[in-house]
C-alpha cells in the first residue's frame, strides 16, 4: 500500500525543517526525507578524531529573527549566542571590520586620512538605504535607482586609495562586485546586527528544529540521528534520514508525491523542495513536466562560487593563537605589491600551482573556541577557506561520489599550501595539527546538496542580474510544489540562515493556504 502524507519535504536543511515544524504545529502529517545521515544540511557539523567541524555557515546575523522563528514553532527555550568578530589582515594593515559604524569611520579615517570625507559619505549612504525586511513583501520592495548602481562605480568616484575601495567594497580584499544596496546590507549585518553563533554551533539550531517535528530530542538518539524516528504524539511528523529522493513526481502540472532511490513511491498533494532550484528542476522533476520558461530561466541563472576548505584539529599547547584575541575570523591575504592587480589563479589548467593558490584571500577562523564539547581537552578547531571553481575539479570525478586516483594527492597539495600560508600568522600550526580534513567544491555539491558547490545561492554579481530587487521564489509554476532554502529568495539580504528559516515559514504558509502556481518567472537573470 502506497503511503500518503499531507506534505512531503525533500531535504532536511534549515528551510525544510522550519517548514515541517510549522506544518506539524498546524496539525498536518509531514514527512521529511534526506539522503544524509543527519538533519540540518550544511548547517550541521561532522567529527574527526573528536574534533567537530562546520559543514557550512560559521554563524548568522539577525539573531532576533532566528529566536522569533523558534518561538513561532513552539520552542521557547533560551537561545544562547556568541558574537563573532571579524578582522582584515592584508595590505600591511590589521583592521577590525565588525565595529559600530562611528568606530569604523574613526578607525578608517585614521588609516586613510586623505579619504576621510569619502569614508564618512560611504557610511552615510549605507545607513540611508532602506533595509530589506521580511515583515514586508519582498516583491513590493523597490529601492531608489541610486541604490542599484554597481558598488564599484560608486567607490571609484568616492575613494582614492585602492586598498580602501576593496575593504569597503567587499568587506575583505577583493573588488566590489554587487550593487550598492546589497553592499549596504552586508555592512549592516556585519556592524549593526552582528554575526552570531549559537552555543553548540548551528548544529544546536538544527537539532531544535528537528525536535519540534518528531518530538524526540537529539540527545536520545545516536549522534543526533533521527532516521526513522517518529513520535507517537498526535500530529507530529517524521524525519527519515539516509533516504534519497530520486524524483518529485509531477503529472499534468501538479504534484503527486516522490519516488525514492530504491523505487519506493510516497504520495502527497504538496511537496516542498529544500534542494536548490537547479537541483530541483534539472534533476528531480521530469523535464517534460517543467514549463519551458522556467527551465530556461533556471539554466541561465548564475550562482555564487564555491570554496576549498581545510579543517584542522590542533593542540592548543603547540600553536600560538594570539591572532584570535580580538576576532574569531581573520580575512587574510599575503601582502602584494602596491598595485590593484592580483595574481590570478588560472582555473583552466589541469593542476594549479599550490603557491599561487595560497595567495588568494583566505578566511581563517578559530571555530567555536568557547564550546569545549566540540573539541577534545586542550584542542581547538581551525577552519581555512578560499575561493575555488567547481568546474576545475570536475575532471577528478568519473562518476557521482567517485574520484580519480590523482584527486587525493592534488587536494592534499592544495590543502597543505593553505596550512603553510596560515602558519605565517599562527606559529606552530603545522606541528600542532592532530587531524586535517579537506573539502573541495565537489564535496559541497555531493554532501551539501548545493549544485556546483555554490556557497550563497544566486549570484551577487551586478552583471548577472541587473534587476536586483529582492524577490520571493517560494511558489513555482507547478501546482503543489514549493521551494524552501537559500534559493527561495533572489538575494540573501538578511543572511543565509535567517533567509532559510523565513523561506520555510513562507513555504508552510503556502501549503496551508493551498496557494496556486505562479505565472510570472522571477528567477534572477531571467
Amino acid at each position: 500500500m502506497v503511503e500518503q502524507w499531507d506534505t512531503i519535504i525533500v531535504g532536511a536543511g534549515v528551510g525544510g525543517l522550519t517548514a515541517a515544524a510549522e506544518l506539524v504545529k498546524a496539525g498536518l502529517r509531514v514527512l521529511v526525507l534526506d539522503r544524509n545521515p543527519h538533519p540540518g544540511g550544511t548547517a550541521y557539523v561532522y567529527k574527526r578524531k573528536g574534533f567537530a567541524f562546520p559543514m557550512g555557515p560559521l554563524g548568522f546575523s539577525n539573531q532576533a529573527l532566528v529566536a522569533d522563528k523558534l518561538k513561532d514553532i513552539g520552542d521557547h527555550a533560551e537561545f544562547k549566542l556568541d558574537r563573532i568578530h571579524y578582522q582584515i589582515k592584508a595590505f600591511d594593515l590589521n583592521i577590525p571590520i565588525s565595529l559600530p559604524f562611528p568606530e569604523m569611520i574613526e578607525l578608517l579615517s585614521s588609516l586613510f586620512p586623505f579619504d576621510d570625507q569619502g569614508i564618512q559619505q560611504f557610511f552615510q549612504a549605507v545607513e540611508s538605504i532602506p533595509p530589506v525586511s521580511f515583515k514586508a513583501s519582498f516583491n513590493q520592495f523597490v529601492p531608489k535607482p541610486a541604490d542599484m548602481i554597481p558598488a564599484s562605480d560608486y567607490l571609484d568616484h568616492l575613494v582614492k586609495d585602492w586598498r580602501l575601495r576593496r575593504i569597503l567594497g567587499s568587506l575583505g580584499t577583493g573588488k566590489a562586485h554587487s550593487n550598492l544596496s546589497l553592499l549596504a546590507a552586508m555592512w549592516i549585518l556585519m556592524c549593526k546586527e552582528g554575526i552570531w553563533n549559537p552555543v553548540g554551533s548551528t548544529k544546536s539550531l538544527c537539532d531544535r528544529l528537528a525536535e519540534r517535528i518528531t518530538g524526540i530530542s537529539s540527545s536520545t538518539g545516536t549522534s543526533g540521528r533521527t532516521s526513522g524516528m517518529r513520535s507517537r504524539q498526535k500530529g507530529l511528523g517524521e524525519i527519515r534520514l539516509d533516504q534519497e529522493v530520486s524524483e518529485i513526481r509531477v503529472r499534468r502540472g501538479g504534484v503527486l508525491g516522490v519516488r525514492l532511490r530504491d523505487g519506493m513511491e510516497i504520495n502527497s498533494v504538496a511537496v516542498i523542495s529544500n534542494a536548490d532550484y537547479k537541483t530541483t528542476f534539472n534533476n528531480l522533476v521530469n523535464k517534460k513536466e517543467v514549463p519551458d520558461q522556467l527551465y530556461q530561466a533556471v539554466q541561465r541563472a548564475k550562482q555564487t562560487g564555491s570554496v576549498f576548505q581545510v579543517c584542522l584539529g590542533v593542540d592548543v599547547d603547540k600553536v600560538d593563537l594570539a591572532l584570535f584575541k580580538k576576532a574569531q575570523i581573520i580575512i587574510y591575504k599575503r601582502n602584494q605589491k602596491k598595485s590593484e592587480q592580483d595574481l590570478p589563479v588560472d582555473w583552466t589548467v589541469p593542476f594549479i600551482d599550490p603557491e599561487i593558490f595560497a595567495q588568494q584571500e583566505l578566511e581563517i577562523s578559530l571555530w567555536n573556541q568557547d564550546n569545549r564539547s566540540l573539541v577534545p581537552e586542550r584542542g581547538a578547531s581551525i577552519v581555512i577557506r578560499t575561493g575555488a571553481e567547481h568546474d576545475h575539479f570536475l575532471r577528478f570525478r568519473p562518476a557521482w561520489n567517485k574520484r580519480s586516483s590523482d584527486y587525493f594527492q592534488y587536494k592534499m597539495q592544495l590543502g597543505r599550501s593553505l596550512l603553510r600560508e596560515a602558519e605565517k600568522l599562527l606559529p606552530g600550526l603545522e606541528q600542532s595539527t592532530v587531524v586535517m580534513d579537506m573539502a573541495t567544491p565537489l564535496t559541497f555539491e555531493e554532501q551539501g546538496g548545493r549544485s556546483k558547490g555554490s556557497v550563497a545561492g544566486w549570484s551577487w554579481d551586478y552583471g548577472d542580474d541587473r534587476d536586483l530587487r529582492p524577490r520571493e521564489l517560494v511558489r513555482t509554476p507547478i501546482k503543489g510544489l514549493y521551494m524552501a532554502g537559500y534559493q527561495a529568495f533572489s538575494q540573501l539580504f538578511m543572511g543565509g540562515v535567517p533567509s532559510a528559516l523565513e523561506s520555510g515559514k513562507r513555504a508552510a504558509e503556502a501549503v496551508l493556504e493551498n496557494a496556486g502556481p505562479i505565472v510570472e518567472i522571477l528567477i534572477p537573470g531571467r
